[in-house]
Order: structure tokens, then C-alpha cells, then sequence
């Protein structure tokens, strides 16, 4: 009787090991799904990024390339200009013509535009020529904008 005792007991004490060990191990899962839900659906709030590549066109034969540029969802050609010039320590400025016409390029890494020279920056995306000002166009993702100093644009465009 006193082996069939400790048998019961032995039975008793291996089953809650396992019962406990098995709680153990699936702690970290169940622990997951108690989880508030904006913690849990982290990736869900985040912002969705977008990568676009940019030429700057000096007009002097200097061309910068900017490969694969993270921005943050629905920014615009100057929100790209404005972002990789600041990392990139160039020197920029800008004149905001209000909402319809958005903000005016005024130079870029001392590269300024001169009604003398006829010579002004202007900028394409995706080899289409924009007629809207910078803060306008709104860029997703794989677009390529050039910015290059070129003589006045505003001259050839049929309307």
C-alpha cells in the first residue's frame, strides 16, 4: 500500500511538473495576445514610408544623385529637396508663393536663379516636366525627380 502511495504521489508530482512546465513555455505567446492593442498593432499605426531617388542638375556639368531617400507617407518634391539638402549640409532657399503656386526654389548650394541669365530651377518627375510648384506635387513611391538649372521653362510650355 505504501508503494502504491508513493507511486500516486510520484504520478501527482510529475503531472504537475509537466502542467507547470508546459504553462512556462507557452507564457511568452499568451502574454503576446493580453498585449493592449496599440501595442500589439504596432506596425499597423506606423507611418508608411516611401523611397524616391533625386538628381540635382547644377547646370555647370556638377550633377548629385540621392538614391533611394525614405520620406514619410504623401510628401511633396520640396518636402524631398528640403529633407536631402538638410542632410546633406547644401545650402537652400525657398520663397512661398501661397497655396495655389506653392513655394518657389530660389537656389540651391549657392546656385541661384537670375533673370539676367534667363537661368532658374526647375524640376521634372519622372522625365515629365511639372507646371505646379513644388510643395503641389505629391510623390509615391520608385519616383524620380531631377531638379536642374536650366534656362526659363515657363517660355516653352504650349498651353
Amino acid at each position: 500500500m505504501k508503494l502504491l502511495i508513493k507511486i500516486i504521489v510520484l504520478a501527482a508530482v510529475f503531472a504537475g511538473g509537466v502542467w507547470v512546465g508546459q504553462n512556462v513555455a507557452l507564457a511568452p505567446s499568451q502574454l503576446v495576445d493580453q498585449l493592449p492593442i496599440n501595442v500589439n498593432k504596432k506596425s499597423e499605426v506606423q507611418e508608411q514610408v516611401i523611397k524616391v531617388n533625386l538628381m540635382i542638375d547644377f547646370g555647370n556639368g556638377q550633377v548629385q544623385t540621392f538614391n533611394d531617400v525614405a520620406l514619410a507617407e504623401n510628401p511633396s518634391v520640396f518636402d524631398l529637396l528640403k529633407k536631402v539638402t538638410t542632410e546633406n549640409n547644401l545650402e537652400f532657399s525657398s520663397k512661398d508663393y501661397g497655396k495655389d503656386l506653392g513655394m518657389l526654389v530660389e537656389s540651391i548650394n549657392k546656385v541661384a536663379n537670375s533673370q539676367k541669365a534667363n537661368r532658374f530651377w526647375h524640376y521634372w518627375v519622372n522625365n515629365v516636366y511639372a507646371e505646379i510648384g513644388a510643395s503641389n506635387y505629391h510623390l509615391k513611391t520608385g519616383d524620380i525627380v531631377e531638379w536642374k538649372y536650366v534656362e526659363n521653362q515657363f517660355n516653352l510650355i504650349k498651353h
